[in-house]
């Protein structure tokens, strides 16, 4: 492990892909060519510099700013590129561990995988480099395109809400007039639970027009729309459902798939690992970092891929070697990394 040769931790955060708060951070000496870092994505998003192996501070924000390329937040990556800012950067993956077992992975460390990652000396052939879009947390509530749209009934989702302390299950009941460019009107159905340990409420309905200039948004709370830029869990926009968490708002809310029915639900209450939230992505999205609850205990296996990013004319190999700090904690991201030649 010589030829890692840098390490910082980062303690404080970013608030999301807005502004910006205090951190403690180690100042590089000089740029670097390869590198250790470990963030810690906790709260907010995480940004980074390879080049200079430094946390940094996005100004005038990170949809502004070229200075980073890589963030994290929780299980999320982001690259500064395509929808996500201007630097250009994209990505691919050599993804050499795709077809491991789960106990294959289970097994792996950051010692075991160094070699694959100390041996790869240049992109293969054939890799697709790609941008980040964005990527929401509610993927799959329709069915067709166009006019030929219609809800997909079966899918359910767990909701964490923008305040954090209350939950919906929620699915997409129906879709009404429904144009090229927007789904008409939105029908949704949801069982609110106020508190954790609250039973979940009966089924109410909210109809939201999704073609409305701006689109519009939902406090599943009160059951109205809403023009309050902050009060809101849900906005639907053309054929978009967006959650007020991650980038698309201030809140914490989140979305879970689950595989019970929407009436047989008893809470929306589940472990916090599972509420994604809106996210740029490209092929950290596609094709993750981790693989999720293999043992039914919710953690977060790292499977030790190797990443490229690619930023003009510089190519960096890139792999996490590690998701929790040496107590337990979560949201501690380890990863290596080393520029090619």
């Amino acid at each position: 492990m010589t030829r890692i040769i840098s390490r910082l931790v980062a303690v404080a955060g970013f608030s999301a892909l807005t502004a910006c708060a205090t951190d403690e951070v180690v100042a590089p000496g000089r740029l670097q060519d390869e590198g250790s870092l470990t963030v810690i994505a906790t709260s907010a998003w995480q940004f980074v510099s390879l080049a200079d192996s430094a946390l940094l501070t996005p100004t005038p924000s990170p949809n502004a700013s070229t200075a980073w390329d890589i963030g994290f937040f929780g299980t999320n990556v982001t690259l500064n590129g395509g929808d996500a800012g201007p630097g250009g950067v994209t990505a691919a993956c050599l993804c050499q561990n795709a077809s491991a077992t789960n106990d294959q992975v289970l097994a792996m460390t950051a010692e075991s995988e160094f070699v694959d990652f100390d041996t790869v000396t240049a992109v293969p052939s054939g890799l697709s480099f790609v941008s980040d879009a964005l990527t929401p947390a509610i993927v799959g509530w329709y069915a067709g395109s166009g006019v030929s749209a219609t809800a997909d009934t079966t899918k359910t989702w767990l909701l964490r809400l923008s305040d954090s302390t209350s939950f919906a299950a929620l699915r997409v009941t129906a879709i009404a007039t429904p144009t090229a460019t927007h789904a008409g009107s939105v029908t949704l159905e949801y069982r609110l639970q106020t508190a954790s340990g609250a039973a979940l409420a009966a089924p109410q309905q909210v109809i939201i027009n999704a073609g409305a200039t701006g689109g519009a948004r939902v406090d599943l709370n009160t059951g109205a729309t809403t023009t309050d830029n902050a009060a809101w869990d849900l906005h639907v926009q053309g054929f978009t459902i967006r959650v007020n968490g991650g980038i698309s708002g201030s809140g914490k809310a989140g979305a879970a798939t689950t595989a019970t029915a929407f009436a047989d639900l008893t809470t929306a209450v589940t472990n916090a690992s599972a509420y994604r939230i809106d996210t740029y992505a490209g092929v950290f999205g596609t094709q993750r970092y981790y693989r999720y609850n293999i043992l039914g205990d919710h953690r977060i296996s790292p499977t030790f891929d190797v990443y490229f990013l690619r930023r003009g004319s510089e190519t960096y190999k890139l792999q996490v070697t590690g998701y929790y700090s040496a107590t337990g904690t979560a949201r501690h991201i380890t990863f290596r990394w080393a520029k090619l030649d």
